[in-house]
């Protein structure tokens, strides 16, 4: 019953955030923005990270040529392998992150860079502080993070540069 809660709920705060992103932006596609949602039911939790693919990748369209498919398995392996880098929990936690799915989704003339992970922890995050690292993705200038946890909803927003988030 609370995975589903928290399903419903990590769901629902990233449609918000979509939509309020829309409004903000005429409903625009805007280079340099992107969502991150993380949410937690007790241990366990997920993030979801979305943005236009030019932020992320350099091009924003279904790679065509084997220089654009070298370069989004670039991307992707790299965003897997530097997760941990961007979304930094305190080292006594025992978080564990796992890619659950990345993926250059395109919609016409654009695409977005979606990249969802499965989080456990071995002890509640409660209490404690995140610190969210882009600054290796250099075309990121603004990131909207909403953080759930149980009933207790965060928001930050990350500029270029480190930014913590105290988790109470």
């Amino acid at each position: 019953m609370k995975s589903t809660f928290a399903i419903l709920v990590f769901t629902s705060v990233f449609v918000l955030a979509k939509e309020k992103h829309q409004h903000r932006e005429h409903g625009s596609h805007s280079h340099g923005h992107a969502d991150l949602s993380i949410a937690f039911d007790g241990l366990n939790g997920q993030i979801e990270f979305k943005s236009p693919a030019e932020s992320v990748v350099g091009f924003e369209y279904a790679p065509k040529t084997d220089k654009d498919k070298s370069k989004l398995t670039t991307a992707i392996n790299d965003f897997e392998s530097k997760i941990t880098t961007y979304i930094q929990f305190d080292s006594s936690l025992g978080c564990k992150v796992e890619k659950k799915s990345i993926d250059l989704v395109a919609e016409g003339s654009h695409a977005d860079f979606i990249a969802k992970f499965i989080l456990s922890c071995i002890k509640p995050v409660n209490g404690t502080t995140v610190t969210f690292d882009f600054t290796g993705l250099k075309k990121l200038k603004d990131i909207d993070a909403t953080v759930l946890i149980e009933e207790l909803q965060l928001k930050a927003e990350i500029k270029s540069k480190k930014t913590k988030l105290e988790i109470k």
